[in-house]
Parts: structure tokens; sequence; C-alpha cells
């Protein structure tokens, strides 16, 4: 199921990162056992796992990895949260059951969402963020009309490249729309069909955002590529993701790594 994995060594996680190397609570091999329930049915990745994919972007983009947008209630104050609703009450809850940090436990599901769908590749779990209950600023995220410069500006304003946009915007492998139809034709498969039926037109339902990213200027020769080559996708897109995670979070060195917990859970 599993057969496409980017696995990290915790030598290279702790140059990168400056993580320490100690071992990772035990609490989070609990949340793993959980969620291996939760967000897999019949084997396959499930709409509590493509939410909670959704829910670490939502977090993090507007500000910083911060758990805000459970602990001040983001989810049902503001409408692009619309879809996210349930995931962040299930997850609310479980980082009480278990006593694990909100935004940390955020990330952890995203991940653990992306490594359920067949072919997902396995990114780097690290836990130690600071939770907060005050609100990131208000209109940060993009539109799913936005243009393409549009959004472009508003990743650039983030520190990511058109390049590192486009490869998360792949992540709309595993998404549905509002009225549930997928991005694609494979929701529970980690593949690159979603670039090509979105620039084709021939996908159950496209984003008017990611039809404009699929020939904007600066963002096509990268829609290109990552359509026809999911090496090319993976390699962007897992570190990508990792540096989404950690977005406005300057001190990483007292942070613990957690990537085995995951790996072990779907072996």
């Amino acid at each position: 199921m599993h057969s496409f994995r980017s696995t990290i060594l915790l030598a290279a996680l702790a140059a990168r990162y400056g993580l320490t190397r100690a071992q990772c609570p035990s609490a989070w091999t609990d949340v793993a056992t959980d969620l291996k329930t939760s967000f897999i049915t019949d084997g396959d990745c499930n709409d509590d796992a493509r939410a909670a994919i959704r829910l670490a972007f939502h977090d993090c983009f507007p500000g910083t990895c911060d758990g805000s947008i459970i602990l001040s209630d983001e989810c049902t104050a503001r409408g692009e949260n619309t879809q996210l609703v349930d995931i962040c009450s299930t997850l609310g809850d479980k980082a009480t059951q278990y006593s694990v940090g909100v935004a940390d436990l955020i990330q952890f599901a995203a991940a653990f969402g992306i490594a359920a769908c067949t072919n997902g590749p396995v990114i780097s779990v690290v836990v130690g963020r600071t939770d907060s209950s005050t609100a990131n600023a208000e209109d940060q995220m993009p539109g799913a009309a936005d243009s393409a410069a549009s959004i472009v500006s508003a990743f650039a304003a983030k520190g990511f490249s058109a390049t590192e946009l486009v490869a998360l915007v792949g992540a709309h492998t595993a998404a549905k729309d509002l009225a549930g139809d997928g991005l694609d034709d494979t929701t529970t498969e980690w593949d690159t069909d979603f670039y090509t039926e979105t620039a084709d037109g021939t996908a159950p339902s496209s984003l008017t955002s990611d039809k404009n990213l699929s020939n904007g200027t600066d963002t096509s020769a990268d829609w290109n590529t990552f359509g026809s080559d999911s090496s090319a996708w993976a390699a962007a897109f897992v570190p990508a993701m990792e540096k989404l995670s950690l977005l406005g979070i300057s001190d990483t060195s007292s942070f613990t790594d957690c990537s085995s917990v995951l790996t072990d859970a779907l072996a």
C-alpha cells in the first residue's frame, strides 16, 4: 500500500533542523495507533485523513503553526475553514485525550494522513511547537478563485517559491470540493493525476485557482513537470511540506523527531 516513501534518517533531520535526539514521547505511539483506525478505511485514506492534510495548511499559513485554528476557534469563525469544523473538533479532543500539543498534533495528523494514502510519502514529523489561543491574522489564505499571480505573491510573502507552491498544491490529489467531488479521479491515491486532470479539464471538479495555476506564467512549467514525473513532485513536495509544518517558528533546537512512530504505525 505504501510502496513509495521518502524516508529521512534522524541524523539528517538533526542536521537540517537542529533537532534534539531525545526519544519521541510514548504518547505519540498511542496517537498513531488511534489515527490508523481513524484515517484509514478499507486500506485507503478517508475523508478525515484528507481533512487533516488541509488543516495543517490552514493552521500554519495565516502566520504560525501554533494550533490557534483550534484553540482560538478559527475553525468555526472563518468561512475558509468550513470543511474543517469536524476535524478541528476531532483533533482537539484527541490532543486532550493523549495530553499532546494541539499544534504538534495538527502536523502529525497531516503527515499521517498523507502517508495513509496509497503511495503517500512520509513527511518528517517533529514535536515541540508552542500552542497559542491567540488567532492568527485574518485574510491570509488564498481564495479558490484567485489568480495565479496573486497566489504566487501570497506564498512568496510567506517565504515559498513558485515551485514550492505548485508542489504543495499537489496535495489536492487527495482533496474534495464542498460538494464532495474529488479534485482528481483517484482521491485515495497520492499520484500526479491531479496535475494532468486539472490542466486538461478532465477532473471531476476543479478549483478556479488550480486551473489558473496550471497555466500561470510562473507556475505552468512546474505544473507540467510534476504532472509527468511523480519523482520530481515527491522531491519537491516533501521538503516543502516539512518547511510549511514549521512556518513562523525560528527555533527548533528543542524539538524532537517522531517520524519513526509514524512509519512504524503504517508498516
